[in-house]
């Protein structure tokens, strides 16, 4: 027999717990990671590139133009070390380009 509860379990519970059993947790953890694209690069950068993905320890990233692409790999060092300080030692090993081109976007009175 199961043990009594004393009432309901919390989505939030509900929903980890289905996230385990279907082998999705790990994958919506390196998901949650990118959401912090902007805390960790800043405002400047973040408006100009993108975290696209994160998996197995592989970062993709994306930029709107090749300066910023350059602005960014100079960063790689940097930008590694707080994802791991954040989540966890080996969250980011590496760091790619995504070969897609990036718009980003729209800005008012073309800035």
């Amino acid at each position: 027999m199961s043990a009594k509860r004393d009432g309901p379990l919390p989505v939030s519970r509900l929903i980890e717990g289905a996230l385990r059993r279907y082998g999705l947790h790990d994958r919506m953890e390196e998901r949650a990671a990118l959401l912090r694209w902007r805390e960790i690069v800043g405002d400047e950068i973040a408006s100009h590139s993108r975290a696209v993905d994160l998996v197995d320890g592989v970062l993709v990233l994306e930029a709107d133009h090749g300066a910023w692409r350059q602005e960014v790999t100079m960063l790689v060092p940097m930008i590694i070390q707080k994802f791991n300080a954040m989540f966890g030692e080996g969250t980011v090993t590496e760091i790619q380009w995504w070969d897609r081109p990036y718009r980003g976007r729209k800005r008012k009175n073309g800035k």
